[in-house]
């Protein structure tokens, strides 16, 4: 294992046609540590960078394919999987060895309930210049973004690809810890569910703006006509 004084810590396992790939902000530390250590308890090889937060938790999201444009340029010839910080890896990532479409993605059904129509805690990168246009893509959909994350993007950026494969991902990929019965090989933890996010902060001070004006309207009501 590598570690740099850029905050970059690369364990490579020779031979392996892929490396797994993920960023984290201070508030994620320990479970980038888990996840580094499930890692090598798995023979699997990864590259983990610092990033220093910018702000806030919808922001921090969109560095995503800032990351990954960076990675599959510094490790030509080698597929990426993108991990997110706070999950696990329970078994082999035996699925990737042979992996025969461009991008590699878990598509919700309509009937689950998610926010989001695509899960990119676990994604899949062919190293070709079709998906680094792909990846420069997803960031361009991000300009201007304030309180969208980087799966509105990637909904954005994909929609228009339609050049590239997309091969599903099972559920065991990108398994979240308290749904379904699915047996994970990753194992994603939602730790976000825990984060301050600048969203429910703002509609939380929309609400108790709207409540004042609310009580403040009934407090005169109640001194013209009492």
């Amino acid at each position: 294992m590598k570690t740099s004084a850029q905050g970059e810590i690369l364990n490579d396992v020779p031979g392996t046609p892929f490396l797994t790939c993920g960023f984290f902000t201070d508030g994620y530390a320990a479970e980038a540590a888990q996840l580094r250590s499930s890692l090598e308890q798995t023979g699997t090889p990864y590259f983990q960078k610092h990033y220093p937060s910018r702000g806030y938790w919808e922001a921090n999201t969109r560095i995503k394919p800032e990351f990954l444009l960076e990675c599959l340029r510094r490790f030509p010839g080698r597929d990426i999987v993108y991990l997110d910080a706070d999950c696990v890896v329970r078994s082999p990532l035996k699925l990737f060895f042979d992996f025969t479409a461009d991008i590699g993605v878990f598509s919700a059904p309509a009937a689950a309930g998610l926010s989001h129509r695509y899960l990119t805690g676990t994604l899949y990168l062919r190293n070709t210049p079709s998906v680094h246009t792909f990846v420069q893509d997803w960031i361009d959909a991000q300009d201007g973004m304030v309180l969208g994350v980087d799966q509105d993007s990637f909904t954005t950026a994909i929609d228009k690809h339609t050049d590239l494969k997309i091969g599903p991902l099972p559920e065991s990929y990108v398994k979240i810890f308290d749904r379904g019965t699915e047996t994970p090989v990753v194992e994603h933890f939602q730790a976000s569910r825990q984060r301050v996010k600048l969203q429910r902060t703002m509609k939380k001070a929309r609400n108790a703006t709207i409540g004042a004006a609310v009580l403040a309207g009934l407090a005169w009501l109640a001194y013209r006509w009492l």
